[in-house]
């Protein structure tokens, strides 16, 4: 199979188009042929170094899919060859970069019927991070004020329309017309620049001085850190990134303010062998409010497998509104 593969940790330019070995499905596992895959942050992490332990050169990115089963293992149930699904590959597995990946069957579902491939796999992984995030972490109950830090990124973009499902009110952080305008679209009840206006200040408006309830950090670093400044007494806060070089003054921030810290890393069901079904189960719950027009992703832009490294370099950036999606078969 075609497969744009990773020889050595670096830049983008270690990502080479070749041939590479058909993946054998495992007992519990789903072969699928890839019509589309989509980036993530993670993607240029993982080939700069991160969570390469135990991994070998050469290997294979992506991981979000949408395409079409191939093969099941003997355990698998509840799929047959021909089914159209999506999901997210394990991060530490080869992923969807390729014309075949294999992936745990009990983390996939049935694709949304509403959308084609491109869009179905720019879905899981930063859904299932949002849901994990502000469902699981959170009871949410509809009463909370919800700030998303990054709203127009592609976990913040959909933790917005999650957090209005529920009822809760939105505040979300950008900077760009366009992210900023995003944001907006998917249900943000304020959206704040944060390149001209002090966040903290307006956030303490909004909220009559008290805070917000949940305070959802996708962006991490010096945002962790002032982060729980914005959070109300007894109240969360959630991030997907970690802290900057003054974590220990964030963590003393909410210590005083009674508050509980949550991390969210959504490969963990499927690095340690965590209830990997919930994942399955979570995204058959997203493909009905997809199907309903209840949640959708918004897709900025689309690859080619042959242009992957142009992809990485614009996800490096870190200036992507709501998703790049690539595609591998048509």
């Amino acid at each position: 199979m075609r497969a744009l593969v990773v020889n050595e940790f670096g830049s983008p330019e270690v990502l080479c188009l070749r041939d590479f070995p058909d993946p054998t499905p495992g007992e519990q596992d789903l072969l699928i042929e890839v019509h589309a895959s989509a980036l993530n942050p993670i993607d240029f992490k993982i080939r700069r170094g991160a969570l390469a332990k135990n991994r070998s050169f050469p290997f294979v990115l992506g991981f979000d899919v949408s395409g079409i089963v191939r093969a099941v293992g003997k355990e698998v149930a509840g799929f047959s060859p021909g089914d159209a699904v999506y999901a997210s590959p394990s991060l530490v597995r080869n992923g969807a970069n390729a014309e075949f990946v294999c992936v745990d069957a009990r983390t996939a579902a049935p694709k949304p019927r509403s959308l084609d491939h491109l869009y179905a796999a720019s879905l899981p992984l930063v859904t299932l991070t949002a849901w994990e995030a502000i469902y699981d972490r959170v009871d949410l109950d509809g009463t909370e004020t919800v700030l998303v830090q990054g709203g127009g990124g592609g976990v913040g973009h959909v933790a917005i329309q999650l957090a209005r499902l529920r009822g809760c009110r939105v505040l979300a952080t950008a900077s760009r017309n366009e992210s900023m305008q995003l944001c907006l679209e998917m249900g943000a009840d304020v959206v704040i620049n944060y390149r001209e206006e002090d966040v903290i200040h307006r956030i303490n408006q909004e909220t009559n001085g008290y805070g917000c309830e949940v305070v959802f950090d996708c962006v991490g670093g010096d945002v962790f850190d002032w982060s729980p400044t914005c959070v109300r007494a007894n109240g969360h806060m959630i991030s997907i990134a970690g802290g900057g070089a003054n974590m220990s003054k964030a963590c003393n921030k909410l210590f005083v303010r009674n508050a509980t810290l949550h991390f969210e890393m959504m490969g963990v069901p499927t690095m340690y062998g965590v209830n990997p079904e919930k994942q399955g189960e979570i995204l058959r719950q997203v493909a009905v409010q997809v199907d309903l027009g209840h949640l959708r992703v918004h897709v900025s832009r689309v690859f080619d497998l042959e242009q992957l490294q142009e992809a990485h370099s614009l996800q490096e950036q870190g200036h992507v509104v709501g998703k790049l999606a690539l595609r591998v078969l048509n």
